[in-house]
């Protein structure tokens, strides 16, 4: 049969099980599609939840996060830890509990929200939570305690900047 009379069937067909190397055999090579997910996506997501639920005042994060927010960076995944395998995850969160609301209900409610978000956001299942409650306090002392932190933040850039402005010459 020659090429004229082929169809384009018949001509895919030929050139699969023709070599691309002579003396190799043909290889089809197969492709797949992937959507992968970065831990610190699914930190964030989680992270975005646990502040939408009352009595969560605040997440705390590891060292490193304190170091970074004291440069006036903000750590949106701080107090989130996730471990992905596969389309499963594993999170554990460490939080500030606001004084007189229910830690069981909060667990409960932050277990419901992060399941429904990672699933419709990323289809990805909660196969464990682990909330860690690091401290307790009103939310007077808590927002008296961040607006003093923020104060003396925006302090420290204004004066640190001149003494390593004046350091430098």
């Amino acid at each position: 049969m020659t090429n004229e009379n082929m169809n384009a069937k018949e001509m895919n067909e030929a050139l699969k099980s023709t070599p691309e190397i002579p003396g190799e055999e043909a290889k089809e090579v197969e492709h797949k599609d992937s959507l992968i997910f970065n831990n610190s996506v699914v930190e964030k997501i989680v992270s975005l939840a646990a502040r939408e639920i009352k009595g969560v005042l605040d997440l705390k994060g590891g060292i490193i996060s304190g170091i970074t927010e004291s440069f006036g960076a903000s750590n949106d995944t701080k107090g989130v830890d996730a471990t992905i395998n596969g389309k499963e995850v594993v999170l554990d969160v460490k939080m500030l509990l606001e004084f007189g609301q229910s830690a069981p209900r909060i667990f409960e409610e932050l277990k419901e929200y992060t399941e429904k978000q990672l699933k419709l956001m990323t289809g990805l299942d909660v196969v464990e939570l682990n909330v860690e409650i690091v401290d307790v306090m009103t939310r007077k002392d808590f927002e008296e305690k961040k607006q003093k932190s923020l104060t003396n933040q925006v302090a420290g850039q204004v004066t640190g900047n001149k003494q390593d402005y004046n350091r430098q010459w």
